[in-house]
């Protein structure tokens, strides 16, 4: 490297808060080792990074914009490829001038493609080597393109554990890329020796506008919910709180990591979409979760269909979802205690030296 402390860019993609959060264990690892890594994203996920780490240099890159309407991924995503193809290569002209006007060294992109450059050890953050689609030909003609695009890094970083039963199935089972190395699961949040103050802690992430679909389903179940409800929207920026009369309801928009990490330590049972990044913090924290898919994305499907088969969690549709049976079915789960796994010191170790 060009110095001791190498100047690293961090960049997650905003989908949702998930790919953000998870790299928080990465920026603090580097803030740990003393170096300041310099962060970019966009939208939302930007919007956090700003919250979370006023001390940092941020940056603002070019935004896929991802509209997820209706209960399709496939068409959805199909509709709007030459949107994101677009935004890829505005991506490229974005960090060709960032890495030139902050001499960066290393890159670690999590999920954004076109966050590469040949000047610089750039490495590609995914759960998704293998990529769900409901069609066996099109699944393989994905699978192709993928594994085609990470090979334009220079490293693969997945965060899951190395050998099976992975947290992430089949998902992250290495088709053969020799730059494919585990991470182990990457988490946030920290085990507190907290009371039990909630019965719930409802935590809303992801795309619009299902966000805001299950945010009225579970809101409309829980008007007369007798037991206490932490009921977290997940919106970064300034939104009027909707009204509800249930006294046992604390809504809010939003959390920081360290007021996160309170309210899941002091509830027993969280209710969330099953993105990875919120159920590597509930191994992390041994919590039971009810599981619901955003409608159509086929990755949350096959997780928390996996997830409820090996114990802990229960998987639920948000069309019909129905609180009171979720919960029934998960007083029946078996939890599973998952190994705690962590390679980030000795990855480190080796890339900064």
């Amino acid at each position: 490297m060009a110095s001791r402390f190498p100047n690293i860019l961090i960049a997650p993609l905003n989908w949702g808060l998930g790919h953000a959060t998870r790299c928080m264990p990465l920026i603090s690892a580097l803030l740990h080792r003393g170096v300041q890594p310099i962060l970019a994203s966009d939208g939302a996920a930007l919007a956090l990074l700003r919250e979370e780490y006023p001390n940092l240099t941020i940056l603002e890159l070019p935004a896929y914009d991802i509209k997820y309407r209706g209960n399709n991924m496939v068409l959805t995503m199909g509709a709007q490829l030459p949107k994101i193809a677009g935004a890829i290569l505005a991506e490229r002209r974005a960090i060709k001038k960032i890495v030139l006007d902050h001499q960066i060294d290393i890159i670690i992109s999590d999920n954004r493609y076109g966050v590469f450059h040949p000047s610089c050890h750039s490495i590609f953050m995914t759960h998704q080597l293998n990529i769900k689609i409901p069609n066996s030909l099109l699944e393989k003609l994905v699978a192709r393109i993928n594994h085609q695009l990470i090979r334009r890094f220079d490293a693969c970083w997945v965060p899951d554990y190395e050998q099976a039963p992975r947290l992430a199935g089949t998902l992250s089972n290495d088709p053969g890329l020799p730059i494919v190395r585990y991470t182990g699961p990457l988490s946030r949040m920290k085990k507190l020796p907290l009371p039990s103050e909630y019965k719930l802690a409802v935590v809303l992430s992801g795309p619009e506008p299902q966000r805001t679909n299950l945010e009225n389903i579970l809101l409309k179940q829980l008007t007369d919910y007798p037991q206490k409800v932490c009921f977290v929207r997940g919106l970064v920026n300034d939104h009027p709180p909707p009204v509800i009369r249930n006294k046992n309801i604390s809504i809010l928009n939003y959390l920081t990591a360290t007021q996160l990490n309170q309210v899941l330590n002091a509830s027993e049972i969280v209710v969330c979409r099953s993105g990875y990044s919120s159920l590597m913090d509930l191994v992390k924290l041994n919590k039971q979760a009810i599981l619901i898919p955003t409608p159509g994305q086929t990755e949350q499907e096959y997780l928390a269909d996996y997830l409820s088969k090996m114990g802990g969690f229960v998987s639920a549709t948000q069309k019909g979802f129905n609180l009171k049976n979720s919960l029934a079915n998960l007083d029946k789960a078996v939890p599973k205690i998952w190994p705690e796994e962590n390679s980030l010191a000795n990855i480190f170790n080796d890339l900064l030296t």
